[in-house]
């Protein structure tokens, strides 16, 4: 199915700065939304395990979603041209 959420995890850097979708919708600004949040995870434009993580308990079928909001404020300094 998918990645372990311990393999996820350990790819992040110790110092990523993890955040929930609303709090990275506040910090990232207009553009932003949480559907376009969810709209950019879902098409596969923020990577798993870089731009965000699944954070749910095993056996949960709810997604938790945690924002690495230092990931996502490099890749959006990258036009999109380059990415």
């Amino acid at each position: 199915m998918g990645r372990s959420l311990k393999k996820v995890k350990s790819t992040l850097p110790k110092d990523a700065e993890l955040v929930t979708i609303e709090q990275a919708s506040i910090r990232l600004g207009k553009g932003f939304s949480r559907r376009s949040i969810l709209r950019r995870i879902d098409d596969g434009e923020w990577e798993e395990g870089i731009h965000w993580i699944d954070d749910r308990r095993i056996g949960s079928a709810k997604r938790l979603i945690k924002i690495n909001i230092a990931a996502v404020m490099e890749l959006r300094g990258i036009p999109a041209a380059y990415r």
